[in-house]
């Protein structure tokens, strides 16, 4: 037999239990998934500086008070991945598929974030593991007092830099620009850091090692001139790739680059279908995600008990 919910929310990051606390708050009986860490990406960030009302915060604290809370509110989490959504015409209901069973909604809200970019180059599948990680909270005490490399000039690059620099004896960060992209402030962190070197306008060609990780090639992005740069570690952060194939067998419409569309009330293309956090390819900040998490609960809930929808202006 398929339980039945009002509201099934999938994903457990900063939007997915933001939506969870405001499905609570209006007594929505409702359901959270979540098939890999609670948190999402939050959880792996060594520190969080920009939640307001808190000057500074571990990632996977600020996730496990996230959690507390929505739990303390009444969210049931399932531990379990949805692998497959369907749209039950007879009566009006999503179902979802998972290692846990069948569920049933009256809506749906897909939190599912994003997943780590890859390089696609020579040796990173191979040394995932043995000196490359894509998280450096996670694998940064393995290196220390070693020398890694940093590749990405964003934000979280920019952060986990940083934080591995209070490990390892030396860090690169290595950009195909000759600029960053990330916030002054945490630029400010790492050019001030005497332990971390910038490679600039480089980018990674392949990843060496024997057992274990010891070098990286380099390419000048103007010259294309090679070299060997010897490491004990390699970091990647190039941003992340949307998971929004599964909403995508339902019709959820998405842009060219597979983030899920939604207008200023998180509403998709398909109606009962709301969108929150990464998957839709806004900022990625905690603060943001976990904005449209309400806006997204509180619009499911009207959409639920048949209310009409604010008029809303597509954002794209």
């Amino acid at each position: 037999m398929v339980e039945t919910y009002d509201l099934i929310i999938i994903g457990c990051g900063p939007a997915g239990m933001t939506a969870s606390i405001y499905a609570s708050r209006h007594k929505l009986n409702h359901i959270v998934f979540e098939g890999g860490v609670v948190g999402g990406q939050i959880a792996l960030a060594a520190e969080v500086e920009n939640w307001p009302g808190v000057k500074s915060i571990k990632g996977m604290e600020l996730a496990l008070r996230l959690e507390e809370h929505a739990k303390s509110l009444g969210m049931k989490l399932i531990n379990s991945m949805v692998t497959d959504i369907s749209w039950d015409e007879a009566n009006k209901l999503f179902i979802c598929a998972s290692d846990a069973g069948k569920y049933a909604a009256k809506a749906l809200i897909i939190a599912t974030g994003a997943m780590h970019r890859k390089l696609g180059i020579a040796g990173e599948d191979k040394f995932l593991g043995k000196g490359v990680s894509y998280c450096a909270t996670c694998d940064g005490p393995f290196f220390k007092d070693k020398t890694v490399a940093v590749i990405g000039g964003g934000d979280s690059a920019l952060t986990e830099a940083v934080y591995l620099a209070s490990i390892a004896k030396q860090v690169y960060i290595i950009h195909r620009r000759n600029e960053f992209r990330a916030q002054e402030a945490n630029q400010e962190k790492a050019k001030n850091n005497p332990k971390i070197r910038f490679i600039m306008e480089t980018v990674v060609a392949e990843i060496k090692g024997d057992k274990l990780v010891n070098s990286v090639v380099l390419e000048n992005v103007n010259t294309k001139q090679r070299s060997e740069l010897p490491v004990d570690g390699i970091f990647v952060c190039i941003g992340n790739v949307p998971a929004s194939a599964l909403v995508k067998k339902i019709g959820v419409a998405t842009d060219e680059r597979s983030y899920i569309k939604v207008d200023i009330g998180m509403h998709t293309n398909i109606p009962g279908v709301f969108a929150a956090g990464d998957i839709t390819g806004s900022a990625p900040q905690a603060i943001v995600a976990a904005g449209q998490g309400a806006v997204a609960a509180m619009e499911a809930y009207r959409y639920i008990k048949g209310f009409k929808a604010g008029t809303v202006v597509l954002n794209r």
